[in-house]
């Protein structure tokens, strides 16, 4: 009877093992089946063609930030601010990079968009000419010949130079012409002046040896905040979480640039293999400069006075309604907390 019932209980053992042993198996195999997370899919238009003061954007996902926020990001390149802003408010694209002016501009004329979060709190745009042109301020660009880019925030940025250096657009000889084309066009004496920027037409200059001089717009009447994570309102009526946490892997994305700009390069030219990596680490270098002008508190978040500022500036000559709040065109909403950002000055 004894060894009946201690068979029986080694039988019981037995199939309890098994079973276990067939559990683990079952699970082991099963897991590969599994479905991983579902990210969510988004595309983020670019203000122009992938370089180094967009470069930030790259490197997040080359960190796998999104990818941890559960995003799912492909990164296309742009064609101007302008048509970023443009884009944007009819609906092709939800979210992007795109300079304050033609943005605020565009909501004032009812388009349906937010800024999110502000990269640059100071324009990288200036008046740029030769050293042997003689310019010794703005003002001296009366009667010259000054090449305007047809993509880009300069032409609505422009009018605020003009103003503020009491000039009318019929004081000087206005060339319309392709941002690529405009470097060698003032080399070669076929303008006197260019609507450039210190992050990408100085550093062409000066890597062609050229003497130059350049007069930043926001040292020029034009002090106000700059390029911008941007978005439609739809989009963030459906996803506001989703807004958020791109916002907040983007600036990780820019600080890591920060702290490592050739991994930075590196990630550019590894998602686009025809983005120039030697003009890229000068470019960073420009954009980590105007991070934290206009007295900015925080890099990524432009504070209200900068903004009521802004507005006052473009009010004055009538690129914006006076009776428009600047709280119309930006939102702190999606931003992280302040203890989450990086402060200024950059160290």
């Amino acid at each position: 009877m004894k060894d009946t019932i201690r068979i029986t209980h080694l039988l019981a053992s037995f199939v309890r093992t098994a079973a276990t042993a067939l559990c683990v198996t079952s699970f082991v195999f099963a897991a590969p089946l599994m479905p991983a997370l579902a990210q969510t899919k988004l595309t983020f238009l670019l203000n122009v063609p992938p370089a180094g003061y967009n470069a930030g954007f790259e490197l997040a996902v080359e960190k796998g930030l999104y990818k941890e926020a559960g995003l799912d990001v492909t990164i296309e390149p742009g064609n101007g601010s302008q048509t970023t802003a443009q884009l944007l408010s009819v609906g092709k694209y939800d979210i992007g990079f795109a300079d304050s002016a033609p943005v605020m501009k565009l909501i004032s004329q009812g388009a349906k968009l937010k800024v999110l979060a502000t990269i640059l709190q100071g324009n990288p745009n200036a008046v740029t000419a030769l050293k042997k042109t003689g310019l010794k301020s703005v003002a001296d660009i009366k009667g010259r010949s000054v090449a305007m880019p047809t993509a880009g925030s300069q032409p609505s940025m422009f009018p605020l130079v003009l103003a503020a250096n009491n000039l009318k657009e019929s004081d000087i000889k206005l060339v319309n012409m392709p941002p690529e084309a405009m470097v060698s066009a003032l080399i070669q004496g076929t303008v006197e002046v260019i609507l450039g920027s210190v992050d990408q037409f100085d550093i062409q200059l000066r890597n062609q040896g050229q003497q130059f001089d350049s007069f930043l717009f926001i040292d020029s009447g034009a002090p106000t905040v700059s390029t911008s994570i941007i978005a439609s309102e739809d989009f963030l009526a459906k996803n506001p979480e989703v807004a958020k946490k791109f916002v907040a892997a983007s600036l990780k994305g820019w600080y890591a640039t920060l702290d490592n700009p050739a991994e930075a390069v590196a990630a550019m030219k590894k998602m686009f293999p025809d983005a120039n990596e030697k003009l890229a680490p000068a470019q960073i270098e420009a954009t980590k400069f105007l991070m934290c002008v206009n007295q900015a508190k925080f890099v990524g978040k432009a504070l209200p006075q900068q903004w009521d500022d802004t507005v006052k500036i473009f009010s004055k000559i009538g690129i914006l309604p006076s009776d428009v709040p600047a709280s119309k065109y930006y939102t702190y909403d999606y931003l992280p907390p302040d203890s989450q950002l990086r402060t200024c000055p950059i160290k």
